[in-house]
């Protein structure tokens, strides 16, 4: 994810202390507000990637391989960062694949985990209808859960893959605008299943 920008003031002049601290206090208050949503404006970071393309997301060794399906998607470099979520869009349809830790102490499944997911979108939007879990396995093999998934007027599925120590996971949301294009929503249901952790294969 792009760092935000640094902004260096020169010093307080001696006279005007309390004028710069209500600045200061401002600027703080202003970039903590709003400062990603002007940054994201205010940049081109779309990438396009092309299709087939093999994206790698996690941190360290606990690593998966999440395939591109079809052409025309774009990489937003703000939301996005390798180590912890990748976020696609393609002609009205959102893709966003995030990194999930799993604590040392404990081993989950899908079905453990889908409550957090609820919980996750919940706090994006708390009119989301996240679906039943369905039992599924992601093309490379990655045991896991799917279900539908309704946030803020858009529509489309949600899913959970685990990796073979049960110790780290993926979660993924397609939501599809009610014009999007119902290629583009098809290429992002199918991309959803095209992930692999190691030792599988896609």
């Amino acid at each position: 994810m792009a760092d935000a920008p640094v902004t260096r003031h020169p010093p307080a002049r001696p006279s005007r202390p309390t004028r710069w601290a209500v600045a200061g206090v401002l600027c703080v208050v202003l970039a903590l507000t709003v400062g990603w949503s002007l940054i994201d404006g205010a940049l081109d970071d779309d990438e396009p990637v092309r299709d087939n393309t093999e994206l790698v997301l996690g941190p360290g060794d606990d690593t998966l391989v999440l395939r591109v399906v079809g052409g025309g998607w774009q990489l937003s470099k703000a939301g996005s960062d390798s180590g912890s979520g990748l976020s696609l869009s393609r002609d009205g349809v959102d893709f966003v694949a995030s990194y999930v830790a799993v604590p040392v102490t404990t081993t989950a499944d899908a079905g453990e985990l889908w409550p957090g997911l609820r919980r996750i979108q919940s706090a994006v939007d708390s009119d989301i209808v996240l679906g039943a879990p369905t039992r599924a396995t992601s093309a490379g093999g990655a045991p896991g859960a799917t279900g539908t998934l309704r946030r803020g007027g858009r529509a489309g599925r949600a899913a959970v893959w685990v990796s073979p120590g049960q110790d780290y996971a993926v979660e993924i949301t397609v939501l599809a605008e009610p014009d999007a294009d119902p290629d583009a929503l098809a290429d992002g249901l199918a991309q959803a299943r095209e992930v692999a952790f190691p030792g599988g294969v896609l």
